[in-house]
């Protein structure tokens, strides 16, 4: 882009130019329009282009023949625009983007009507006009059917047609134009414009420039404009409340190409006009509501200046300045440019080097006095009612680099006395006053309060020493200090409050403050003219997270610089026509703030996406796939202003980008690496100098893979969920079952545990009590074995010390031997019984059948029974089985049966068995001789006693007391009865429990 600056007349424009090299795809442009959603586009031979302030895009790879277009036609309105290519395609834009149109019924370029064919005529620009071909225009009402010699309109909605007899042709050129509802017949023979409605002529004019046939007209009729050209002027043509008219637009320079134009467009809003050539691309020339002035023979650089009337300014030396232009010059000799004021006179005061000088208004300035202040310079100067108040530098003592300065409080409205002087150690740059008794002075160091009454210096400073540049004291009373490097301060109590900066910074060197009727501050800077509102810096004061809105106003705005200059005691000027007057680095720059427009962009498209180098346009929902790199979302802004004015911020919910970031001049946002999900993407946009914002949003959605979708892991939970309950019931069960096996097995251990138990604890007992009646057994058996031992001892020793005795005696004593002897024989046979019977236990016994036992027992005692002629009768069951066990049920038996057999003569003994309550009842009876009933009661007594009754066994025997022994070990009983005839019966009753 290039700027070229102009001014011609008081007008001052910047012109841009766009070619190949800059945006365009090719040089010549046939047709400029605005759209309804306020993009500029451009047909050229090469592609249609869209622009939107700061950017051309370009459409060019239609799937046609060619890609060259000519004008525009339509309806802005409707969004119904379109374009002809070659070969009659037709190109339609709608919704912010072309597209080809297919629909040839509709199509509007050519028509027929009664036999014959219409070219559309919307334009002048056109191919090969000639008489011999016919054209047509299209209004809301009619159509008008164009002819070399006639004029046909034909109203929609009636029959009745209009013809008129008029050459419209003249050097083969149309001279017609439509605005609105009419038409406008250039009568070039007449020297008139004929003023067309509904086919008739209602109005006629005398308008020179349009029947000059060196006038160059350019209509649109779709921008409805109509433009002419005539020399090197430009003027616009409207139609307005009944009269046409012609107004200048612009005296064109001859950098300006106008001999290549074809098409023209002025933005009334923007204050903007749209040059397409067909050679040189697009010219865009932009109005300025500033104007620069500066004499070309003398120093464009200003500082010091003060209004000199109401729309002038005069400068330190006497030249007096309006916005055309340098107006008067008074000459004022050597004077520096950083100091100039007036007195309460209006005599100018200026400084030399070393000197102050006076130019009286009486002399029209013309006379000058000198001011008695020798080796010091003024730096600022004020006065009241009463006195004279000023600034004095002057260098620190000899050795000492730099200046100290000097408060001067002098009496009365002269120099010639001082008051009284209050000293500063630093250069003072600006004082203002604070409130009756006091001043506030600025120094290159830092802000002071002076007392007038006591001359104290009270230090203001921030926590950092700040170079004052100016106090300025806004129409609220509020006191605003500008910096060099530091920006500026509010000054609230005693307290200094930094005002935020702009976003490129450059209110760090803020130079003055001006402020106009709206309540807008000025601030010139080196870089820029900055303005906002006092009361958001105000709310700002209050809290700091208030954002204050800067507007810019730049070199494209109509300065021949960005850099403004300050330094001087008066860094700009309000003059009483209401305009501002701003010294530059090159030039006055004037203008009225209430005239300057601050351009805010108003609408906000978000429909373009580049993913992967890949074009997409969407509208509310943005899909990406997961497999894209880079994503590029375009944020379309029509904006024909300053792009450093254009605020645009965007966050990304749900990101690291979820704070609101600041849009750069390319208007793009950045997307990458981002997972699958919905985003919501938010764009805010600054729309006026109060701070009001637009906002928009889409959703970003990146589609999940299958196995990242809600569905899928549905599935996959609940398979995972059921193959896991699967699992646990498996496991559950498995658990139960070995469980149940565990608790079987414990039970059964348990079980087998507890009987182990009871039997040892049987055992214990049952060994406890045998060991207890085998005591008592083999001690009562060595008790009686020890008396016939003793017996026959004793025996033994009367023979040997009596050798000499009878036969008689020796019978005696051999049958007491004898005796003892047996009895000692028998003892000794049952302990061995006894003792047989314990070493033979087992603690499992078959089952053997009873009869069969007795059977054997029975041949045993046969032969001695049959000595004492006695029979032995077995009547058990010979089926009967039973699992007691056997050596004892044998040893109690035959005991029992010795016993019969022996004390029975001539008799019977008989053997029975039968089962009671599950217990096998053995019954044994004798007709012997039968025990007495002290024997019954004996044994019977020993029998429930048998742990602590005393054995008699050398009364009573040893049989029967092993029987009960026996009994005792197998858990049975034995009932002693004496039968009513004679002899004795042993009742066995034997417990069947079988020995596990």
């Amino acid at each position: 882009m290039i700027f070229i600056f102009f001014k011609v007349s008081s007008q001052k424009y910047n012109i841009q130019l766009y070619n190949t090299d800059n945006g365009l795809p090719q040089n010549s442009v046939k047709d400029i329009i605005k759209d309804r959603y306020g993009f500029i586009w451009l047909t050229t031979e090469n592609g249609i282009v869209r622009y939107d302030g700061i950017n051309f895009l370009v459409y060019k790879n239609f799937p046609l023949n060619s890609q060259r277009f000519t004008y525009f036609y339509g309806s802005t309105k409707k969004d119904s625009i379109f374009t002809n290519g070659d070969y009659g395609n037709t190109i339609l834009l709608n919704e912010k983007k072309p597209v080809i149109f297919k629909n040839h019924k509709n199509n509007q370029n050519f028509i027929s009507h009664e036999n014959s064919d219409y070219l559309l005529y919307c334009s002048n620009y056109n191919y090969g006009a000639s008489p011999d071909i016919n054209y047509y225009i299209k209004l809301q009402k009619g159509m008008y059917y164009i002819k070399e010699n006639s004029l046909l309109y034909k109203p929609y909605l009636a029959k009745k047609k209009e013809n008129l007899a008029i050459k419209v042709f003249y050097k083969n050129i149309i001279r017609i134009f439509a605005i609105d509802e009419s038409i406008f017949y250039l009568d070039f023979k007449n020297h008139k414009v004929n003023q067309i409605e509904k086919g008739k002529i209602i109005n006629n004019y005398n308008i020179p420039l349009l029947t000059d046939i060196k006038s160059k007209i350019f209509w649109s009729q779709i921008n409805n404009q109509v433009f002419i050209l005539n020399e090197n002027t430009l003027y616009t043509c409207y139609y307005k409340s009944g009269q046409l008219k012609i107004i200048k637009l612009i005296q064109m320079n001859d950098d300006i190409s106008k001999d290549n134009l074809s098409s023209i467009y002025y933005d009334n809003f923007y204050k903007k006009l749209y040059l397409g050539s067909s050679t040189e691309g697009l010219q865009i020339i932009n109005f300025s509501e500033f104007s620069t002035t500066k004499n070309n023979s003398s120093p464009s650089v200003f500082y010091s200046t003060l209004p000199y009337n109401n729309n002038s300014v005069i400068s330190p030396i006497g030249e007096v300045y309006d916005r055309n232009g340098l107006v008067k010059n008074f000459h004022f000799k050597d004077a520096i440019f950083f100091f100039m004021t007036y007195d309460e006179k209006e005599n100018i005061i200026v400084r030399k080097e070393g000197d102050a000088i006076m130019y009286k208004k009486e002399k029209s300035y013309t006379d000058l006095a000198s001011i008695p202040i020798k080796d010091f310079f003024l730096t600022d100067f004020f006065f009241d009612e009463n006195k004279y108040y000023a600034l004095i530098v002057k260098p620190k003592k000899k050795g000492t680099k730099g200046y100290s300065g000097i408060l001067a409080v002098y009496k009365g409205k002269s120099f010639s006395s001082i008051d009284k002087k209050i000293i500063f150690n630093d250069e003072p740059t600006k004082f203002i006053r604070l409130d009756q008794n006091n001043i506030l002075v600025g120094t290159i160091k830092g802000l002071y309060k002076v007392s007038l009454k006591t001359n104290k210096i009270y230090n203001l400073n921030a926590k950092k020493d700040i170079s004052v540049r100016n106090i300025i004291k806004s129409k609220n009373g509020h006191f605003w200090i500008t910096t060099i490097g530091k920006g500026f301060y509010l000054l609230r109590g005693n307290r200094l409050i930094k005002m935020p900066y702009d976003i490129n910074g450059n209110i760090s060197s803020s130079h003055t403050i001006l402020e106009d009727m709206n309540g807008f501050f000025w601030i010139p800077t080196n870089n820029g003219l900055y303005k906002t509102l006092e009361s958001q810096l105000l709310k700002y004061a209050d809290d700091q997270k208030y954002k204050v809105n800067y507007y810019r106003y730049s070199k494209d705005s109509g300065f021949n610089t960005n850099e403004f200059n300050g330094g001087g005691n008066i860094s700009g000027n309000q003059l009483k026509n209401g305009e501002f007057v701003l010294p530059s680095l090159n030039g006055l720059v004037f203008f009225n703030p209430l005239k300057v427009k601050s351009y805010y962009p108003q609408n906000i498209y978000i429909e373009r996406a580049l993913i992967d180098n890949r074009e997409l346009y969407f509208k509310n929902n943005l899909y990406i796939d997961q497999e894209s790199d880079h994503t590029e979302v375009f944020i379309d802004v029509p904006y024909y202003a300053s792009p450093d004015n254009m605020i645009i911020e965007a966050k990304l919910n749900d990101t690291p980008q979820k704070k609101w970031q600041l849009i750069g001049k390319d208007r793009k946002f950045y997307i990458s690496n981002l997972g699958y999900g919905n985003y919501t993407f938010i764009v805010r946009m600054l729309v006026n100098n109060r701070g009001k914002y637009v906002y928009k949003k889409i959703n970003i959605i990146i589609p999940p893979y299958f196995y990242q979708t809600l569905w899928f892991k549905v599935i996959a939970v609940s398979i995972m969920l059921l193959l896991l309950n699967f699992l646990i019931k498996w496991r559950i069960s498995f658990l139960k079952k070995k469980n149940y096996e565990l608790e079987g097995i414990v039970n059964l251990r348990t079980r087998n545990l507890s009987d182990t138990v009871e039997k040892l604890k049987a055992t214990k007992i049952q060994l406890h009590n045998e060991i207890e009646q085998q005591k008592k057994l083999i001690g009562t058996i060595t008790h009686d074995i020890t008396t016939p031992i003793k017996f026959i001892a004793l025996t033994a020793k009367e023979v040997l010390e009596n050798k000499d005795f009878n036969k008689h005696r020796a019978e005696k004593i051999l049958t007491s031997i004898y005796k003892s002897s047996d009895q000692l024989y028998n003892f000794t046979i049952t302990l061995k019984e006894y003792a047989d019977i314990y070493s033979h236990r087992s603690d499992t016994t078959e089952s053997y059948s009873l009869y069969k036992l007795i059977e054997e027992k029975i041949i045993f005692f046969n032969t001695i029974a049959e000595n004492n002629n006695t029979v032995i009768i077995n009547n058990a069951d010979p089926s009967l089985c039973t699992q007691i066990s056997k050596n004892i049920l044998a040893a109690i038996v035959h005991n029992l049966l010795d016993n019969s057999v022996k004390y029975t003569q001539n008799g019977i003994i008989t053997i029975n068995n039968t089962i009671e309550n599950e217990n096998t009842i053995l019954l044994i009876t004798d007709t012997g001789i039968g025990m007495d009933d002290h024997k019954i009661e004996y044994y019977t007594r020993l029998q429930d006693n048998i742990e602590s009754e005393k054995l008699l066994l050398q009364k009573y025997g040893m049989g029967l007391h092993l029987v009960l022994q026996l009994l005792q070990m197998i858990e049975s009983k034995i009932v002693f009865k004496k039968n009513e005839s004679q002899g004795t019966s042993f009742k066995l009753i034997l417990t069947n429990k079988k020995n596990d």
